[in-house]
């Protein structure tokens, strides 16, 4: 991919706290997708205004997703051999890959700050934070990241709490933390060869750099939900993987480590949204979307044109790609495991903690889904229609959905399966 460089500088500057942060962007040139979607690429773009933090208030799983995953990143660091510094700041460097708008990993980033400081026994040692999520161009459109929401949560200018009503702490609080964006794409480097040490993604890697759309003219909507994973999706998916890790090979400082917390299909069959507890999400997707063509809002092509640009690659598809030479002689795995993460709303609602009635469950829930799956749903309407005419149809969409969580509300929600990787730069 080429890129044209566009850098966008943004300081803040405080006298007691000696923070600074800046944000640079690469702007992806136009591409030739290779999606047949009927109005659009399918490209994942973020709802709600910039600066809301729409994501994190309604993505609440994740939070626990992330405090899964956090003792092995602690455990990481306690085992992490301090790398030497040279001349220049002795700065120890964190990147928080597909970022979102940074709000669901604050906790673990300040824990993660902390706990580089104990382990060097020094408390004012100094961190910097790395925020990347891609600022992509296409067909001369910017959809950009959500930057402002970035920034107001990891500058603590707007608060942040999970599911359970716990408040996040931020790292900015933690003082002498310095705090970065990137927008260049984490299937490309990001940053400089041997300068991160320790990286993190979560919910993130499964998104493809380009987009088949072959699920296009069937039902399936998602490539898990596919008896033999398509093969332009699973293709697609390997070499970004590779990408991936050779990327994070580069940038990795000897010794670093990465972990990747990653959606997948598990042993069981079971991925995000489809377990042995409850309702299919996307079976209720479905049913959901073949109600707008019974409502006269979309006709047939439109209701086979939802095909996901992502892929929820099997253990033995994460494995694969260190059999690679670059990679293995770079990178090693030090653990991967699979785990299911149930969906705090459901698990709230029916333990009766949440006090709250069918409908109102069904309008707290429903937001979860829509974060990440609204474009790609909407990219499947036809491109005649003008943008005012395609939110309408998509308000019905989840009033459809919504309608139909709230007839049963205790059955539906959204479980997480994931695969927990850690890697290591060999020294």
């Amino acid at each position: 991919m080429s890129f044209m460089q566009g850098f966008i500088f943004l300081s803040t500057l405080s006298a007691t706290s000696r923070l600074g942060v800046r944000a640079f962007a690469a702007v992806a040139e136009p591409q030739t997708c290779t999606t047949k979607a009927t109005g659009g690429a399918g490209v994942h773009v973020p709802i709600g205004k910039d600066g809301e933090g729409e994501y994190t208030a309604s993505t609440k799983g994740c939070f626990d997703v992330i405090d899964t995953a956090t003792p092995l990143v602690l455990n990481e660091i306690e085992k992490q051999k301090l790398r030497p510094f040279g001349v220049g700041s002795a700065a120890y460097h964190i990147a928080d890959y597909g970022t979102a708008d940074a709000g669901t990993s604050l906790g673990l980033l300040s824990q993660m700050i902390q706990a580089v400081r104990d382990r060097s026994e020094d408390d004012d040692k100094e961190v910097v934070l790395h925020y990347e999520d891609q600022l992509t161009l296409i067909f001369y459109i910017i959809l950009s990241n959500e930057w402002q929401s970035v920034f107001n949560h990891a500058l603590g200018l707007k608060s942040v709490s999970d599911a359970y009503g716990k408040l996040i702490p931020h790292p900015y609080a933690l003082k002498n933390v310095f705090i970065e964006a990137c927008g260049v794409g984490f299937h490309n480097q990001c940053y400089p060869s041997n300068s991160i040490d320790f990286g993190v993604s979560f919910t993130a890697m499964h998104w493809l750099s380009r987009f088949p759309s072959s699920l296009k003219g069937t039902e399936y909507m998602h490539a898990a939900r596919c008896d033999e994973s398509p093969h332009p999706e699973k293709e697609q998916a390997a070499s970004d993987w590779v990408a991936i890790l050779k990327a994070r090979a580069k940038e990795l400082a000897p010794g670093g480590k990465f972990v990747c917390v990653n959606f997948c299909k598990d042993s069981n069959g079971y991925f995000l949204g489809q377990t042995d507890v409850g309702a299919s999400m996307w079976d209720s997707f479905q049913s959901s979307w073949d109600k707008l063509k019974e409502q006269g809002l979309i006709d047939e092509e439109e209701r086979l044109g939802v095909s996901f640009p992502n892929y929820y690659r099997r253990k033995e598809e994460f494995m694969d790609a260190f059999e690679d030479d670059e990679i293995s002689a770079q990178l090693k795995v030090v653990s991967i495991e699979e785990r299911v993460v149930r969906c705090p709303y459901r698990e709230l609602y029916t333990s009766g903690k949440s006090n709250k009635t069918p409908r109102e469950y069904a309008e707290w829930f429903t937001p979860t889904t829509k974060t990440w799956s609204h474009s790609t749903f909407k990219s499947a309407l036809r491109s005649e229609r003008n943008e005012e005419e395609k939110e309408k149809i998509m308000s019905q969409f989840w009033e459809n959905y919504m309608s139909l969580v709230e007839k049963n509300p205790e059955v539906h929600g959204m479980d997480y399966v994931h695969a927990y990787i850690v890697v290591e730069k060999v020294e």
